[in-house]
């Protein structure tokens, strides 16, 4: 049972990164007057992760094609050192990066999102003028969510961050070290067993 519990443990470290900001979870229906159902609302996480937003059309649909709409309020907050350890805020007009990168397929279509991580490091006294901090801001605000199909569509959404290759790294050193452990267990036991010769 202590094995797996360790297993357990590398695999939350692997996966469980940015598993609390999750975004487009659970379901909405399609009028059926027509393609659009507009007031789809969502945030991307300014955390540096990649998400997956996964969106699925009911059984009835298989073929419908689903688009939503990209972010279209994109912009950053910056803090700006008062030479004295203080800072001030300046709206940004340079835009945050990010990815959105949109595949689609019929009754499945996944979105790949990522915001650049927001940061503040203005505790410490910097040069007055100096960028000491920065709140990214990436929303989709009554974005259009539509559907190539003039009925009543049930629109599943599901929301995964994509680890890193450094979890992806320490998973598979969990999977292994947790191996190791189990083969020498194994060994250990064989070379205790009492010889019936």
């Amino acid at each position: 049972m202590r094995i797996w519990g360790l297993l357990t443990i590398f695999a939350a470290l692997a996966f469980g990164q940015g598993a609390n900001a999750v975004v487009l979870t659970g379901s909405m229906t399609t009028n059926n007057s027509g393609q659009i159902f507009p007031g789809v609302d969502y945030t991307v996480p300014a955390d540096g992760l990649t998400y997956r937003w996964d969106l699925f059309t009911d059984s009835a649909h298989p073929n419908a094609i689903i688009t939503l709409g990209g972010p279209n309020d994109i912009f950053a907050i910056d803090k700006i050192s008062n030479g004295d350890g203080t800072a001030h805020n300046v709206f940004s007009a340079t835009d945050p990066n990010f990815m959105w990168n949109a595949i689609y397929a019929p009754g499945h279509t996944t979105i790949f999102v990522e915001a650049d991580p927001s940061f503040n490091n203005c505790s410490g006294v910097f040069p007055a003028g100096v960028l000491c901090g920065r709140t990214n801001n990436v929303f989709g605000n009554s974005a259009a969510l539509g559907v190539n199909v003039q009925d009543i569509v049930t629109i599943t959404f599901s929301a995964t961050a994509v680890p890193e290759p450094a979890a992806w790294a320490l998973m598979l050193t969990g999977v292994f070290g947790v191996g190791a452990v189990l083969r020498q267990r194994r060994r250990m036991l064989r070379e205790a067993q009492p010889s019936l010769n």
